[in-house]
């Protein structure tokens, strides 16, 4: 499968343009370069020019194809400017929107639009997939909750029983043992999931900025050979964004152990720590903000876990408040739909646990209540993991002229 991220020849700009029937060719010479301007190259017609046939053109000029000209801020227009500042068409004859997004640095529209486009678009990979996998998250979640809670109340009607009151502990110890095998198993299948969907929306989002809708099998075939990087980036995330929060805990408990014993009023260790935890947040935020898009350089880079928190960290650089505030926002509006969505499938959640048991604080309630919230979460995927690719896309159109890119793939199309 041929990969869309190629930046076009250079030495060939003229790359898919096709002159219109009585337009000037490169060898005629009119102009230096044509498109550029509102009319640039064209000068009204004149009596005094007397050019003849061909009155209205300038004078005659060395012809500039192949030269690399100067665009501004984004590179790859021409000047025939739309409502929106920027040309429908590009110098090389490419659409300026092939796909879910203008080709051009993308304004906080551009990227809910966009997310909001890719989700109707390909609804079948964005939604499908993500539920065939949460549904396999959410039934290993509740059953390992249901094993667990069964352990735990067996240990409850031991230690009531006088005759298994010398088991009592050992059963205990085991069920404890059990319950942590059971959070365990539900954070690595919740890791797995969300890291593998991450990486699949990731995918299957690049292709629709150039109009190209990927099936079912061809975004597990981009995911698929990506998934030791992709795993691997999101686990040293993981790391160090809990790192601060992980060291404040230590040195919390350290500090308890060294200073207390019994005579000392411990009120101004407590205030140290209160007054220590913003800085940690501060910190654990920002460092999330850097490392935000490294799931998807690991996919669509083709890079290793540490290359891709390397690039996710350099891209970000010089452009730290935008993301953040793109992030905050989009974690503001999922926040509000989730609560939405929360209340519908808590509700149904509960309809189905009352169905089944009399008590929803059973292990098997508790295991109904987490199916369905597992599941109800997964349904926001799809638009964060769309709305985050569109920031990485942007950012490396701001940097990196990745519209061009971008361009000439939506070309090949």
């Amino acid at each position: 499968m041929s990969s869309p991220w190629t930046s076009p020849d250079p030495s060939a700009p003229s790359q898919g343009w096709t002159p219109q029937p009585g337009a000037p060719t490169p060898q005629q010479g009119y102009g230096a370069q044509p498109g550029y301007g509102a009319q640039q190259g064209y000068t009204p017609p004149q009596a005094t020019q007397g050019y003849g046939a061909q009155q209205g053109y300038a004078a005659p000029q060395a012809p500039a194809y192949g030269a690399q000209p100067t665009y501004g801020a984004q590179p790859g227009y021409n000047a025939q400017p739309g409502a929106s500042g920027y040309s429908t068409t590009n110098r090389w004859g490419w659409q300026s929107k092939p796909g879910i997004i203008p080709l051009r640095p993308l304004t906080i529209g551009d990227l809910f639009s966009g997310a909001f486009e890719a989700i109707r678009s390909n609804p079948k990979v964005l939604f499908g997939f993500t539920i065939v996998i949460m549904l396999f998250v959410s039934l290993i979640a509740s059953a390992s909750i249901l094993i667990s809670g069964l352990g735990y109340e067996s240990v409850i009607g031991a230690a009531n029983d006088p005759q298994a009151l010398q088991q009592s502990a050992t059963d205990f110890a085991n069920a404890l043992l059990l319950q942590m095998i059971s959070t365990l198993v539900q954070w690595l299948s919740t890791f797995a999931g969300t890291s593998i969907l991450t990486g699949l929306l990731a995918a299957t989002v690049s292709q629709l900025t150039v109009g190209r809708k990927l099936t079912l099998s061809e975004a597990w075939a981009m995911t698929r050979k990506r998934l030791g990087s992709l795993i691997g980036s999101f686990a040293l995330t993981a790391l160090i964004t809990a790192a601060p929060i992980v060291l404040w805990i230590v040195g919390v408990f350290v500090s308890l152990a060294v200073v207390a014993d019994g005579n000392h009023d411990l009120w101004w260790l407590s205030l140290l720590a209160f007054a220590a935890i913003i800085p940690i947040f501060i910190l654990m935020y920002f460092l999330q903000i850097k490392l935000l898009f490294a799931p998807m350089c690991a996919v669509l880079e083709e890079i290793g876990p540490v290359a891709s928190l390397k690039r996710s960290w350099s891209l970000v650089k010089g452009e730290f408040w935008p993301a953040l505030g793109r992030y905050l926002l989009l974690n503001i509006i999922v926040g509000f739909i989730g609560g939405f969505i929360g209340f519908v499938i808590g509700l149904i959640g509960s309809l189905v646990t009352m169905a089944v048991t009399s008590d929803p604080l059973s292990p098997i309630g508790m295991a109904i209540s987490t199916f369905f919230v597992m599941l109800g979460s997964g349904l926001l995927l799809p638009f964060s993991a769309a709305f985050e690719t569109l920031m990485y896309t942007d950012l490396r159109i701001r940097k990196e002229n990745f519209a061009a890119v971008l361009a000439q793939a939506g070309a090949q199309q």
